[in-house]
């Protein structure tokens, strides 16, 4: 079970792909967006998927059996710059470890979802190698945050491919280097492409306990903030109304978010899909012990479709200083490691019903 590291630098990126690592049917090419951003597709029989390895680790592009899962956006390409509305059309964004939500309330000093979205990896790498489970890629690296007298961690994500899968392993270790606790918020936010028909399956009890609507009104009395408002009342009602897309009433322009407090089958794992008209599904699934809470998320403006199906988070949708008051963070001690692993894919009708049928066992136990 050996593993070879490729370490790569800048200059390897151009306009002309390089395919840098051959494993199999694993591949890792390298190229550089017309935007000058750089780019590693990597792909293997049923996935191809573009991670921008110096630029917060994200995953812009995302294909399984040749269908385009990520959100529909005004973004063709990543842009050359770290606001985030200015640049938003990537499938996966790490968010944290400061703050999760959004900024300029006066209490968080740092930006929307803080500094990991957009995060300058000085530390990557690619590991192509075998193990247990097969022949894999994998992506990989280290970002450090630095603040002087207050704040020291690092941050170490991984992507990992197998043969044949059109399911992408994840993980990310944290890191608490000063010599002080460590409070820390994390979330990840994957956003698919919306498909009406679809419906919610997912390992979380539907009650006032484990579901929280956080309604959305702009305040400006536009049809569009009026449309939202009788929605959102709508879903604080009956929250079980948005388990399913394309409903008429239906109102998610701009946005509008739900926070889910989801359950865990017997390996500590908690799972939600999106199971589309023909059957099959898009799917999450994490450790729910450091990440208790999914955030369900919506975008759909005409302009953009984006669908966070579970946002796998230490916490809620709101402030900071909530998120403080109410525990919804993790501590490290000085010195301390945490580990955070979670999935996503694409699943098959009949791989559908097996997922069906845990989500339900998770919840009749």
């Amino acid at each position: 079970m050996a593993t070879t590291r490729f370490r790569f630098r800048p200059e390897f990126f151009s306009d002309r792909p390089l395919e840098l690592v051959s494993l199999g049917e694993l591949k890792v090419t390298v190229f550089k967006y017309e935007t000058g951003i750089p780019g590693l597709r990597v792909e293997n029989s049923r996935s191809s998927m573009v991670v921008l390895p110096y630029y917060g680790m994200q995953v812009w592009f995302l294909e399984f059996d040749g269908r385009p899962m990520a959100q529909k956006s005004m973004f063709e390409a990543p842009q050359d710059t770290t606001k985030f509305g200015d640049n938003y059309g990537g499938f996966l964004y790490h968010c944290g470890l400061n703050n999760i939500n959004g900024a300029g309330d006066g209490e968080d000093p740092y930006p929307i979802h803080d500094v990991l979205p957009f995060a300058s990896y000085r530390d990557a790498w690619i590991d192509a190698g075998e193990d247990e489970d097969g022949c894999f890629v994998a992506i990989g690296g280290t970002y450090v945050f630095r603040n002087s007298q207050e704040l020291h961690w690092a941050y170490t994500p991984e992507l990992r491919l197998y043969e044949g899968a059109a399911m992408v392993e994840m993980q990310a270790t944290i890191e608490n280097r000063r010599t002080h606790p460590l409070e820390y918020l994390w979330l990840c936010h994957m956003n698919w492409l919306g498909v009406d028909g679809s419906r919610f399956v997912y390992s979380c009890r539907k009650d006032a306990d484990h579901i929280m609507v956080s309604p959305m009104d702009l305040g400006d009395g536009s049809p569009r903030d009026e449309a939202i408002k009788a929605w959102s009342q709508a879903l604080l009602d009956d929250p079980t109304r948005a388990d399913a897309l394309g409903q008429e009433g239906e109102a998610y322009d701009p946005e509008l978010c739900i926070n889910y407090r989801y359950d865990a089958d017997e390996q500590g794992w908690a799972h939600a899909m999106m199971v589309m008209p023909d059957g099959d599904a898009c799917y999450v699934g994490w450790e729910l012990e450091k990440a208790p809470w999914a955030l369900r998320w919506f975008c759909r403006t005409g302009d953009e479709d984006g669908i966070g199906i579970a946002l796998p988070s230490t916490g809620t949708n709101h402030s900071t200083a909530y998120q403080r008051a109410h525990g919804y963070c993790n501590t490290l001690e000085p010195g301390g490691v945490d580990v955070l692993r979670w999935r996503f894919g694409y699943l098959l009708p009949d791989e559908v019903q097996g997922m069906t049928n845990r989500i339900d066992a998770i919840l009749e136990g």
